[in-house]
This record gives C-alpha cells, structure tokens and sequence, in this order.
C-alpha cells in the first residue's frame, strides 16, 4: 500500500490527479527478473567496478588515522592526610558520577589542552597548526598573534575523545593523529597534565584558603583583645575580683559569716558563765563552787586555807571551848579568809562581766559587717550578669579565633601535600592498526556490495529502453507493486495518497477495523494520525470526505475513519448524502431531524443526534426526510449550528460530489477535506475537474484515499 507522505500538502486547483495503474503480483515472477537482471549484468558489473575504484581511491587519498588510548581511575574520595583511615568515606553515588563526570569536562578543558600543546609543541606542528586558509589569504586578513596556538588548541579538541565508562569511575582518553607514536605522546601527555592541573588546583586553593584566613586573623585577634579589655574594664567598674575561681567577695561572706558565728558562741559561753556568777553571788552558796573559782590558783588556795582553819576550828573548840582565845583567834582568820574568797569571786564576776560585754560587742560588729557585705554581694551579683554576657561574647570571639589559627595553619600545611586520588591504570599503547579509514578488505567488500546493490536497482526501476514500447518492464512491475504493498513511496502529483484499500464494504470496514493489526485498520489509522498530524488551528478538527462518484465508497471510509477515531475520542458523523444515505448504510437508529433544523430553532442539537451502541459513533443527518424547511436557512444559521458540534472530538462529513448542494456548505466550514476515489479508472481530467469544483476551498484538501486497489 501507499506511504502517506510526512508533511501532507493542500492540492491546488487545477493541479493532477492520482490516476494510478497498479501491477498485480501475477505480473511478476523469478524468470523475468532474472531475464532482466542477466540483461543488465554490464551495467552491475560497471557499477560494482565503480564502486570498488572509487574505494581504492577513497583509500588512497584518505591519509590513515591512528588512536591510542589511555585509561584514569578518578575517585571521587580524596586520600586524607590525617586521621586513621587512608581515604574519606564513600559519597553518595549520584553526587560521586556528577564530580567524575565535571573531571570528564576538566580533561577537555583549554586548560589542561594548552599544557599539551606547549609540552608537545603542537603550535608548529603541520598536522595540527594549520597554515591561514584559502579564504583568509584571499580577504588578506593577516594571521594574528597566537593563532598557531589557538589552531593547534582546537585541532586537538576536535581529535581528543573522553568518556567515561558505564557505572565506574574510569575514565578513557583517545586521541587521535596520523603518527601512531605522536597520538601515544599526546594521550599520555593529557594524563600528566591532567594530574599537575589537578595537583596545582589543589594547591591553590589550600593557597587561596590559607592566605584568606590568615588575612582574618589580625582581625579576629584584635575582636579578642578587645572582648577581654571590656571584660577586665567591667569587673575594675563594679570591683569584681576572683580569687582561686571565685569571687572574694563570697569568699569574704563565707568567712565572715563563720566569724559571725563563732562570735556567737563566745557570747553565748560568756554570758553562761556570767550567769552561773551571779546565780552564786546571789545565792551565797560555797564559795568558789562553780569552775571558774576552780580553775583560779588564788580562790584554790584561798579554799584550801579555809579548809584547813575550819579544821582547827573544829579542833580547837572541841578542846579548848567555844570562848577561848585561841578559837576566837581561829574563828577571825577563818572569816578573813571567807572574806577574802568573796572578794576574789566578786573579781572573777567582773572579769566574766567584761568578757561577755566584749564578746557581745564583737558580736554585733562582725553581724554589721556581715550585712554589709551581703549587699555588697548583691550589687556584684548583679554585675556579673553584665560581665557574664561579656565573657560569653570574648568567650566566642576567641572561639572564632582559635579556629581560624588552627585552620590557618592546616591549610598552609595541606598546600605541601598532596591529597588527590586520582592515577593512570594503564598508559597509551602503540596502536597495531589504524582506526580510519577501515581496513581494506571491508571497505573494498562494502564497496562492491553497495555497488552491485546499485546496479541491481537501477536494473530493475529503470525505464523501458524502447520509447515507443507501451509494455511495462519488470522493475516498473515490480516498483507499483511495492507501492502497493508501501515498501515504496509513492510520488504524489497534486493530492498525496494516503491509504490504499482493497474492495470492501461497510460492514468488513468496520469489522476489519476492529482488529488493529489488519492492513485494513493500519492503512485507516495512518489516514487518521495524518489528518491529526496536519491540524494546527485552534479547537476540534472536522473532516469533509466527499467522493467524485456514487461508486467510490466514501459510505466505507467514512464510517471506518470514525470508527478509528470513537475508539478514543467522541466522534459526531453528518450524513451529507442526500441522495444514498450514508447512515444507511448501519443499522443505525434513524432522527427525525437533523442541522437544518437546529439551524433554525426548531430542535436543539442533542435531540438530533443518535449514538450507535455499536460503534460507539455519534450520528445526525444534514437534512432528515421529516424536516420541514418553512422559511430560507442562511448561511450563518447553518455557521451557528455547525459551531456547536465542535465540542466533539473530530467531526466527520460525508458527501458525493456530484451535485450536492451541502458540499458548498461543508467546504467551506470543515478545517480539512479527505477525497475518496477509484484506483483502478479514476482519471486524471476528472480529477482535475472535481478538485476545481472546490473552489477556495481546494487549498484543504489534504488526501485522497484509493479504494478498489484489490481483492478483500
């Protein structure tokens, strides 16, 4: 069958037609092509002879290429110069292939290339550094400086090759050149300026790094010293002094606070002492019968002096009498003696008096400092929530600075070292044989099979040699019966052939299209993606399929191009044939209105159509037996009318040519015409004749659609 051209043309007035006169295969057979072939057999063998000269030539004056090739491993993870592992741990494969594949570029650059190009000195090298073209010298334009180095850069771009191996991180490089050895050199030369550039990179930005700290540090020391300079100022202020880690103002209320207290209990112990005085005093108990009188030297000997005149007393009066001098003398020393105890208790009394006034004395003292003190405390408390957020903001500042020392020289250090894992697995090898062009023996076979190819096809679709001889000649069979079968494209001429269907009827349409692999359905869904293809205007497209004769089967390719389309979309088809009824050609439920009459109000749109179960197509006539026409339809009613169909996917109009006075109507509305004719005796006159019919209109025509080309 035919091959539907890409770009669908408009056919112009006037212009052919497709008469097309088919060959059936029964036409040709083995014996005539090879009568033909054996009568052409000097033009294959000139032809293959040809071919081959001219690959011996091609060969000869093509100079031979050479590749050499070099393989680096690019691991994304950098070798670490400290800790305990040897490499970094392993990224995540996305961001790893992104790095590798950014190297890929870098091989490539103008950068590591220019290396090459001095290293090698490619600059005046004649396969490289390309005289000034033809053009140039003509124009005398002057070479300018540094050309030699920019065509010899861009000489070896165009010969370099990199890529990168599928899920690995190794990449390979190719360069190409007419010297073996030199492409060897230049391979492994873009390696080892790959790894300075890569070494030097990395250098400078350690370098870059290093030196951009440092020029922070002054900075940052002055931030700390002026932090610390603020602090120390502060605690001058609000006298904040710290000893051993703490404030000496708390240290002063701690032991102030201790003294207060012991203070305390001196008082308390002179005042018991005081009291337990004066309870004897009071009381005129035994002198000296409390512990201070015992602890005293003097009221000890005093009492024992007293014991012992007591002693004599009792002594004395038990033998001399109560009255006796002697006793009497006794009895005075004895209250001398009492006396002389009081007096000293009375001593001990004051001194325990004065004890206690001093120890209460102090006391208070030491409470009035404690209070003052404590507030003195207070106010420091206070302060040190100023000078705590002081020493936070010198505390960071000196973070900050630490840091940026400790990076400064880590980086000055990384500027000696060389963290990059990258290597050369494996460096370029002398090529054994060239990679353009191919070797000899596939290019002469090549060359001799294309050649008799060549000669073979001119054989066979070369004209007649007689130019009176009305006989078709093999190849002209056997060219129509491959356009027949679309293993040929046709030649349109005037309107392009769309599809070519055998002879068949409604109802073998619409069951061969049922089935998608069919020649049928395949040549009606290429009809269809064409009319879809060529449709550019806004909105839903709509088709006019009209046929020069009754006898054309537009009934058939109508309803089958809807039946395409309802598959996926919502399709209305308009019977325009007045005269055969397209629709009855189904067993389609018949309205009894149809687009005049919504064109005039009497009926809406969707009481007028009728949808087929079946084929799930969307049907209405353009003018039912029962519409009744009581006044004159414009055109812009009709206009009206037709725009509401278009919320339909595609709508299909289906007319005869013949005399039909809708097709003037639908011609001028529809956005694309399909025509539909005979193969076998549609002519070219009659062609030319209907396609002027249209008019204006003519420019939509974007097809045809041959029917009758064979046996169903």
């Amino acid at each position: 069958m035919f091959e539907a051209p890409r770009q669908i043309r408009s056919a112009a007035v006037g212009s052919g037609d497709f008469a097309v006169g088919l060959a059936p295969l029964s036409q040709i057979d083995l014996a005539q092509i090879r009568a033909a072939l054996w009568r052409g057999r000097a033009t294959i063998l000139y032809a293959t002879i040809g071919a081959l000269a001219l690959a011996v030539l091609l060969i000869s004056f093509t100079p031979s290429q050479y590749t050499a090739a070099t393989q680096i491993l690019i691991d994304p993870s950098d070798l670490r110069a400290v800790g305990n592992d040897t490499t970094q741990p392993a990224q995540m494969s996305d961001a790893a292939l992104m790095q590798v594949e950014s190297q890929v570029n870098v091989l490539t650059s103008d950068t590591v290339l220019r290396r090459v190009v001095s290293s090698e000195g490619l600059d005046h090298d004649p396969e490289f550094a390309r005289g000034p073209s033809l053009l140039n010298v003509l124009m005398g334009r002057d070479a300018l400086p540094g050309g030699d180095t920019l065509a010899a850069l861009n000489e070896l771009k165009r010969r370099v090759v990199v890529k990168r191996a599928e899920r690995t991180f190794v990449v390979d490089v190719s360069v190409t050149s007419r010297d073996p050895r030199k492409a060897v050199r230049i391979a492994n030369a873009i390696a080892q300026s790959y790894l300075d550039e890569q070494t030097r990179v990395r250098a400078d930005a350690a370098r870059q790094v290093s030196q951009s700290l440092s020029a922070r540090l002054k900075e940052l020391k002055d931030g700390v010293r002026d932090s610390e300079e603020k602090v120390e100022a502060f605690k001058a202020r609000n006298n904040i002094v710290n000893a051993n880690g703490q404030l000496v103002t708390d240290q002063e209320i701690t032991e102030l606070n201790n003294q207060v207290g012991a203070a305390r209990a001196r008082t308390a112990e002179a005042k018991a002492r005081l009291d337990q005085v004066e309870t004897v005093q009071r009381t005129k108990n035994e002198n000296g019968a409390f512990p201070e009188a015992l602890q005293s030297a003097t009221i000890t000997a005093l009492r024992s002096q007293y014991a012992e005149i007591v002693r004599r007393e009792a002594e004395q009066t038990a033998t001399l009498g109560g009255r006796h001098p002697a006793v009497i003398d006794i009895e005075a020393q004895a209250d001398r003696l009492k006396r002389m105890i009081d007096a000293e208790v009375d001593r001990v009394a004051v001194a325990s008096r004065t004890e206690y006034e001093s120890a209460k004395a102090s006391e208070q003292m030491l409470a009035d400092n404690f209070v003052a003190l404590k507030h003195t405390a207070i106010n420091t408390n206070e302060a040190m929530v100023g000078l705590r957020e002081l020493e936070r903001d010198a505390q960071a500042t000196r973070s900050i600075y630490e840091a940026f020392l400790v990076r400064a020289r880590e980086s000055g250090e990384q500027e000696q070292l060389d963290t990059k894992n990258i290597r050369v697995l494996s460096k370029a090898d002398l090529p054994q044989r060239r990679s353009s062009p191919p070797p000899n023996l596939i290019v002469a076979l090549g060359a001799m099979l294309l050649g008799a190819a060549a000669g073979t096809g001119w054989v066979l679709v070369r004209p007649p040699a007689q130019a009176g001889d009305r006989r078709r000649s093999v190849g002209d069979a056997l060219r129509r019966t491959l356009v027949a079968m679309g293993c040929w494209p046709a030649a349109p001429r005037g309107v392009p052939v769309l599809a070519i269907l055998p002879a068949a009827d409604v109802s073998f349409g619409l069951s061969a299209v049922d089935d998608p692999a069919s020649p049928f359905a395949r040549e009606m869904h290429r009809v269809y993606d064409e009319l879809r293809a060529s449709h550019v205007a806004p909105g839903n497209p709509s088709v006019l399929v009209i046929a020069a004769d009754a006898e054309d089967d537009s009934a058939t390719v109508a309803l089958a191009l809807a039946a395409v389309a309802a598959a996926t979309q919502r399709v209305l088809l308009i019977d325009a044939d007045l005269e055969h009824r397209t629709l009855s050609a189904i067993d389609a439920e018949a309205s009894d209105a149809g687009l005049v009459d919504v064109a005039v109000g009497r009926r809406l749109l969707s009481d007028v159509i009728k949808l087929d179960r079946e084929t799930n197509i969307n049907l209405m006539l353009f003018v039912s037996p029962e519409s009744r026409r009581d006044r004159r339809i414009y055109d812009g009613d009709l206009n009206r009318a037709f725009e509401q169909t278009k919320r339909y996917d595609l709508v299909i109009v289906a007319a005869i040519g013949g005399g039909d006075p809708g097709l003037g109507f639908f011609a001028g509305v529809v956005d694309h015409i399909l025509l539909v004719a005979r193969a076998a005796d549609y002519d070219e006159s009659a062609a030319g004749h209907f396609i002027s019919r249209l008019g204006l209109d003519a420019q939509k025509v974007r097809g045809a659609v041959l029917t009758g080309a064979g046996p169903a």
